[in-house]
């Protein structure tokens, strides 16, 4: 059972404590309300404006659903929620989504949860993000639903850090139903040949389909293995993370992208089966870069089809300041064999840099500050 311990935020972490407060309202309705027309919402209103900065226009709905009896309790609430970095916006979508929340026990029901999710390693903006836009999570029980729900993904992920990555990417499934999506999920794969470590991978890197739907699942699964992907490789892992992704109408849009760039239809194929990324590049990245490999590099459509790892590379970052070191080098006569494009764009940092930068400093001082961006070219 995973032990839940109190502890000490940061300062850091606190917000400002600065209320908003609204003496007037702008339409007739809201002054009466609060002037006591309805005498049992007017201090409630008056509470969500005043502590919590609601706008009246959020205020008088929720006031509907609310009745704070205790304003006290409802302060620490507050206090709470500031301190594990709920900003002042969270809090806001929190209570239009979960207006009862000003009447939790701040100890007993959420400061465990909240500690909980802290100390296993979610970063504070993300839960405050996540936690205000999925309040289902403070209600879910700790002992009943959460801690079983960590203790399952710490058997198939071995990580915290996996975990986290979860929480952050698809908090889904720590709101809603996860002992029967996500097991059953897991089972699919498993029943489908796919390598213990595949699934693995695929819930650490792709956690929103731990919780996608089963017939989903299967179809995207199915789809994979009928393009003639091997189940056993990682590409049939990112393929089923495409098909999950992404639309049928915006599959049909890239692959039209790649037409227009000069892509044959056995391109789009090829490319696709060897690494199925490609698909879900922007159309802006995706016309970018092959515009750059084509046009300043003098590379062929049907080349980069065949090396479609490159589209993945950053332009800006590392293509092209890695062609103008390149091209400095070889003007200059100081690379005396051929570079290979594909070698010098894949190259890891460190290698680059000792190989092309590190090797001819004395003859080219400034060539670091170019491949920084500093100079455009010595």
């Amino acid at each position: 059972m995973f032990a839940v311990l109190r502890i000490s935020i940061s300062p850091k972490f606190l917000a400002p404590q600065n209320a908003v407060f609204i003496k007037t309202f702008s339409s007739k309705k809201s002054s009466s309300v609060v002037n006591g027309d309805y005498p049992k919402q007017s201090s409630t209103i008056s509470y969500l404006i005043n502590t919590c900065g609601l706008s009246s226009k959020d205020a008088i709905p929720i006031s509907k659903k609310v009745t704070i009896k205790s304003p006290e309790n409802s302060d620490l609430v507050l206090e709470l929620l500031r301190k594990y970095g709920f900003t002042d916006a969270h809090i806001h979508k929190l209570i239009n989504r979960w207006p009862n929340v000003l009447l939790s026990y701040p100890e007993k029901t959420l400061l465990p949860k909240l500690h909980f999710f802290h100390s296993i390693g979610v970063p504070l903006d993300f839960l405050a993000q996540n936690v205000s836009s999925n309040p289902l999570i403070l209600q879910r029980s700790l002992e009943k639903y959460l801690i079983p729900l960590y203790d399952y993904l710490k058997t198939l992920l071995q990580s915290d850090k996996r975990i986290v990555n979860v929480f952050i990417r698809a908090p889904r499934a720590f709101a809603y139903s996860w002992r029967r999506e996500i097991p059953s999920n897991i089972d699919i794969l498993r029943q489908r040949g796919i390598p213990e470590s595949s699934i693995v991978s695929l819930m650490a890197n792709q956690p929103p389909l731990l919780v996608i739907g089963t017939k989903r699942l299967i179809s995207c699964i199915d789809r994979a293995a009928e393009m003639g992907f091997d189940r056993t490789k990682a590409v049939f892992i990112q393929a089923i993370q495409v098909f999950a992704s992404m639309s049928e109408s915006t599959l049909k849009h890239k692959m039209e992208v790649y037409r227009r760039c000069g892509w044959s239809e056995s391109d789009i194929s090829s490319a696709f089966l060897k690494y199925p990324i490609c698909l879900k590049f922007s159309e802006k990245k995706i016309m970018d870069n092959m515009d750059f490999l084509v046009n300043d590099l003098g590379l062929q459509p049907d080349a980069i089809a065949r090396l479609p790892v490159l589209l993945s590379l950053n332009l800006d970052r590392r293509m092209k300041p890695r062609y103008f070191v390149a091209r400095i080098l070889r003007e200059k006569g100081l690379l005396t064999k051929k570079i290979g494009l594909y070698s010098l764009l894949r190259m890891p940092e460190t290698k680059f840099l000792k190989r092309y930068i590190a090797n001819y400093e004395q003859d080219v001082p400034q060539l670091l500050d170019v491949y920084r961006g500093k100079l455009l070219q010595c």
